[in-house]
């Protein structure tokens, strides 16, 4: 009974209770990820949740995966990796909504991020976490290489399937969501070497691209 009684003490004791909740990966949003985790310093190690602690971080909107782990004996880490931001929304006079490539809606600003496409034709802005509908255009700007992502304005899905306005170039046409690694590495090969000016370069068969 003693060894049982001093067994139980030193679970609750403070040499084995969160004494710091370290953040990995979260840059300057580490306290954001804390309070969602719902874990109190002082709270017994062995008896935190971190499966519970990870899957409500996973709820913050910006977070792709959370992982929490014990590091005995009075430190809790939280591993996070950020959503990536690939595209933008507009959503009134001044809003717009942050995409990443799944189409989750990962941020809400008051100006487009620099560097990123638009996406239109997007029926359905969802909230934070959220996804949008449809999702293929933020899928086709997660697809674009290095080479093409900084000359990309728009990223738009109609009826005649996904289209890529590029500044000072031409339409690119991709056609269906399937391929589209292989149809952004072909807009961009052709584009870098493309002679005469084109209205339009269709990819949606990577391997045989049509320009005209």
């Amino acid at each position: 009974l003693s060894v049982a009684t001093a067994g139980v003490g030193a679970l609750f004791s403070p040499l084995l209770a969160v004494h710091q909740i370290v953040v990995r990966g979260a840059g300057t949003d580490s306290a954001a990820v804390r309070r969602a985790a719902g874990v109190a310093t002082g709270a017994p190690m062995v008896f935190v949740d971190t499966g519970a602690a990870a899957a409500e971080v996973r709820h913050v909107p910006w977070v792709a995966s959370a992982r929490v782990s014990r590091e005995f004996p009075t430190t809790l880490t939280i591993t996070v990796t950020a959503r990536v931001p690939v595209a933008w929304v507009s959503i009134g006079p001044g809003q717009v909504s942050v995409i990443d490539g799944h189409g989750v809606v990962t941020a809400h600003a008051t100006s487009p991020p620099p560097g990123l496409p638009q996406l239109a034709g997007v029926s359905r802005v969802a909230t934070l976490g959220g996804r949008i509908t449809p999702a293929g255009p933020a899928v086709a700007a997660a697809a674009l290489g290095a080479a093409l992502r900084g000359r990309v304005t728009t990223v738009s899905l109609g009826p005649d399937g996904l289209n890529v306005a590029v500044l000072g170039g031409p339409q690119l046409r991709f056609g269906d969501t399937t391929a589209l690694t292989a149809k952004a590495e072909a807009a961009a090969a052709v584009l870098g070497a493309l002679v005469h000016p084109a209205t339009y370069l269709d990819v949606s068969v990577p391997a045989a691209p049509v320009a005209g």
